[in-house]
């Protein structure tokens, strides 16, 4: 299978991992389906569906979200995650909303953690729907 070849892209279940290389910066917002690995420096926001991992080499700075972190090299900000793992030489600095949270030893973490936030988002029926729009109209033709 080549580079370039009619199966080079990713079919079905497939897995893709985009690698932010050593030496390279990335200034901005990056938004990804498949699994990312920094080796280099981000400064931004990451939203991965997947796995994020932070090599020993990886510097972060800014938010990220993902299914699960694991941070190798060094953090510092504000993440969201149903999974953070903190390996030896990994280093976090910052927020973390996470219900599962592991430190091996020699990983260090300084800042706060909180529960990821469930809330659940309530629709109203058509009916109630209408009834709140003909509402909002009165208050504004009155005002």
């Amino acid at each position: 299978m080549g580079l370039f070849g009619k199966h080079a892209g990713n079919e079905g279940k497939h897995s893709v991992t985009t690698v932010i290389a050593q030496g390279c910066t990335v200034n901005g917002h990056v938004r990804l389906s498949g699994d990312i690995q920094v080796d280099g420096y981000v400064e931004g926001k990451i939203a991965c569906d997947r796995t994020l991992v932070i090599s020993a080499s990886g510097r972060i700075k800014g938010e990220v979200t993902a299914d699960k972190i694991i941070i190798n090299g060094l953090y510092d900000g504000e993440c969201y995650a149903n999974s953070v793992e903190i390996l030896p030489q990994g280093k976090a600095h910052g927020t973390i909303h996470c219900d599962d949270l592991s430190i091996e030893r020699g990983g260090s973490f300084l800042g706060k953690t909180l529960p990821t936030s469930n809330e659940d988002v309530v629709s109203l029926p058509k009916n109630e729907q209408k009834k709140n729009a003909q509402l909002q109209d009165k208050a504004a033709d009155k005002g």
